[in-house]
């Protein structure tokens, strides 16, 4: 008889990823709706085109350390 425990295991550590993953991305998408308001404007006001590359590029590493800590 071959014991079914690896599998269950393995299942168990998916749904704990994805389960981080829901969580951890609640928060993250309620910063990029709150930031669309801003990334609209911001690149058409003078010297303003720098703080909305900011936004852009924190919102992409958080998302990347989102996906990487997923693992």
């Amino acid at each position: 008889m071959s014991s079914h425990w690896p599998t269950v295991l393995a299942g168990a550590r998916w749904a704990q990823r994805a389960l981080i993953v829901a969580f951890a991305l609640v928060p993250l998408l309620v910063v990029t709706v709150a930031s669309v308001p801003a990334l609209l404007v911001l690149p058409f006001l003078p010297s303003h085109s720098t703080r909305a590359q900011v936004i852009v590029r924190q919102l992409t590493s958080w998302t990347r350390a989102l996906l990487l800590s997923s693992r």
